[in-house]
């Protein structure tokens, strides 16, 4: 694997069920809310959790992505989107699209889509980096075995790959072998040898996979487990507060709080349909103020 690597705090303790429970509402929120100031602290919050987690430098490749992608989202959306009262500026005819007018209403509604594709972005990111890939298949052993196991073996191939690749072609720099020196052709003529030796180390180590699984046993009977994630009072502390945001996005949908007018011209801030962000919010940074509880008092590490 080459993102996920094991760190000790509290949100890398987690049951992977409650970890991916929690990605799971936030990326479900993100969707049913249209209003910028939930989508706003959603990405706030659900940064809060990625710092948290010690993943600060792991994150910032993908927010310089998202924050491109937000720029050139805005750009198209303003200059291709015509409706809008509010016009900022005016620019010459332009064949097809007519007169260019930017208003402040596809500004608006750019930036808003811009913040929610930040937050999907920003929660693939935390699933990639602190949530074990394994142990979420495994999961899902007890309806297809088989499928799983597939996809396991599926998801593993291209870093072995990669792996092996480095692995053979510093055996054959150590041999002189020049890899990156010479013309197009040179470079490919020497690279040839590392395809063949990555093909039969495949191989082999397909034969070896198949004879351990069969000396395992595996097929023969009901599955055994080395090692067992274990439900902690930890997952109930994060997974009902998970519930609860949740249940009170779905209140405010129903009471038409998460959605936002845009068009024709923007929508009037009203406060009483902001009660439910700092609540969703709130409840949503409990793995952070845990997370800080389990630094400063050991104890509670213990407990939880």
């Amino acid at each position: 694997m080459l993102a996920y690597r094991e760190k000790d705090n509290f949100i890398y303790k987690l049951h992977p069920f409650t970890a991916v429970a929690y990605i799971f509402v936030v990326v479900l929120l993100s969707l049913i809310f249209a209003h910028p100031f939930y989508l706003l602290g959603l990405f706030l919050v659900l940064g809060g959790v990625i710092i948290a987690s010690g993943n600060l430098w792991e994150w910032k490749p993908y927010l310089l992505l998202s924050m491109g992608l937000l720029v050139m989202l805005m750009l198209v959306n303003a200059v291709f989107v015509q409706a809008g009262s509010t016009v900022l500026f005016t620019g010459p005819r332009v064949p097809l699209l007519g007169t260019i007018k930017i208003t402040l209403e596809a500004i608006c509604f750019s930036g808003a889509m811009g913040i929610r594709l930040l937050v999907i972005i920003s929660a693939f990111c935390f699933y990639t980096y602190a949530v074990h890939p394994d142990k979420v298949l495994k999961l899902l052993n007890k309806f297809s075995g088989k499928s799983v196991l597939a996809i396991i073996l599926a998801t593993r191939l291209f870093p072995l790959l990669v792996k092996d690749v480095r692995r053979i072609a510093e055996v054959q720099r150590c041999r002189g072998v020049k890899l990156d020196h010479g013309t197009r052709r040179q470079r490919l003529k020497s690279r040839l040898p590392v395809i063949n030796i990555l093909l039969l180390s495949s191989l082999e180590r397909s034969i070896q996979m198949a004879e351990s699984m069969q000396a395992k046993g595996y097929g023969s009977g009901k599955r055994s487990f080395y090692f067992r994630d274990y439900w902690r009072p930890r997952d109930w502390l994060v997974l009902i507060p998970t519930v609860l945001a949740l249940a009170a996005g779905i209140w405010a949908a129903l009471k038409g709080w998460s959605a936002y007018i845009f068009y024709p011209r923007l929508e009037s801030i009203k406060l009483d349909q902001m009660v439910m962000v700092p609540i969703i919010v709130l409840v949503l940074a409990v793995p952070i103020i845990l997370n800080w509880w389990w630094e400063k008092w050991p104890l509670l590490r213990s407990k939880i």
